[in-house]
């Protein structure tokens, strides 16, 4: 089901998704936990964030699938960078559920501007927005983290390689 679309890996076209979703998510997180712009990004969070989860699940079960369909097994460079690249993975998908959960219950619980007759508890007000914020960062650093590994193991796994440039050389 994760495998191929086109004769293409899944993996391969829908990481890219996971890589503009989770830094639109967490721009989202910021501008929610400024009161000014709160109401303005409400409902684009919530949902970013439910399609960021689907988008994540998606691109790791794909990436498992195509893992087996290459036989990347560890005891090599590819294979030990690729078992890395799964771990982070992993506690990536559970950083975006995390990160789910509380941009949902943010959406729904936080106060908006126009309309305060009862404000939420400042637990609820001020400590909802500061935690997704804060879970927003790591997320937005975990995909990193996923991605440099996940690139390494395809285009230098054995660091071989130095890709930066040294003035005119």
């Amino acid at each position: 089901m994760f495998d191929t679309v086109g004769g293409l890996p899944l993996h391969a076209l829908v990481l890219h998704v996971v890589v503009i979703a989770v830094p639109l998510a967490t721009l989202l997180a910021l501008l929610f936990a400024y009161p000014r712009t709160r109401n303005w990004a409400r409902w684009p969070l919530a949902v970013v964030a439910v399609g960021t989860l689907g988008a994540t699940f998606v691109t790791k079960e794909s990436g498992e699938e195509l893992e087996q369909a290459l036989g990347i097994q560890p005891g090599n460079p590819v294979g030990d960078l690729i078992e890395v690249h799964e771990q982070l993975a992993n506690q990536l998908l559970i950083l975006v559920a995390v990160f789910t959960v509380i941009a949902v219950a943010s959406s729904l619980l936080v106060s908006r501007l126009d309309v305060a007759p009862r404000r939420p508890p400042v637990a609820i007000e001020v400590g909802l927005p500061v935690l997704l914020v804060i879970v927003a960062l790591v997320m937005a650093y975990w995909v990193y983290r996923v991605g440099d590994i996940g690139s390494r193991a395809v285009w230098n796994p054995e660091g071989s390689v130095n890709y930066s440039t040294s003035g005119g050389e």
